[in-house]
C-alpha cells in the first residue's frame, strides 16, 4: 500500500484537473487576479480551488516521492498511506475554506462536509503511522 500511495496522490491532481475543465467543484467568489470564471454557472470571478488542489496533490506526490527515495529517513509500513492521508485531507481541510457549499445544508454548518470528513481521515492517518511503528520494516 505505500507504494501505491505513491500514485494516488498523482490520480487525485489530475481528477481535480479534470473538475475545472468541467466547471465542477470551484471556489467562492474572488477580487484576486487568479480569480477564474466558470461560464456555465455564473460571470463572478472564483477561486480556482480544483487547481490549488491538484498543486497541493503534486506537492505531496513530490514529498512521498522523496521519503520514498530518501536513505535517511527510516521507512516502516504505513508510513507512505499514513502521510498520504494526513497531507493530503489536511491539504484538503485548509482548501474547503475558499471553496463554495456543494449543498445547501452546508450553509448552516461552521465546517463543510468536506472538512468534517476531512478529520477522521487526518486522525487515521496518525493511527496508521503509530501503530505501524510496532510493525517490521519490509525496506531493509
Amino acid at each position: 500500500m505505500d507504494r501505491v500511495a505513491l500514485g494516488t496522490s498523482v490520480t487525485a491532481a489530475c481528477i481535480r484537473i479534470g473538475n475545472f475543465m468541467n466547471s465542477e467543484v470551484y471556489g467562492k467568489p474572488t477580487n484576486g487576479n487568479w480569480g477564474v470564471i466558470f461560464e456555465r454557472d455564473d460571470l463572478i470571478p472564483r477561486h480556482p480551488t480544483q487547481l490549488y488542489e491538484a498543486a497541493a496533490y503534486l506537492l505531496i506526490f513530490v514529498t512521498l516521492l522523496f521519503i520514498y527515495k530518501s536513505n535517511k529517513i527510516k521507512r516502516q509500513n504505513g508510513l507512505m498511506v499514513g502521510a498520504l492521508f494526513i497531507l493530503m485531507f489536511f491539504a484538503r481541510f485548509i482548501i474547503e475554506f475558499v471553496k463554495e457549499n456543494q449543498v445547501e445544508f452546508e450553509d448552516s454548518l461552521s465546517l463543510n462536509m468536506g472538512q468534517i470528513l476531512s478529520i477522521p481521515l487526518i486522525i487515521l492517518g496518525i493511527a496508521i503511522i503509530f501503530f505501524s511503528k510496532k510493525s517490521k520494516n519490509i525496506y531493509s
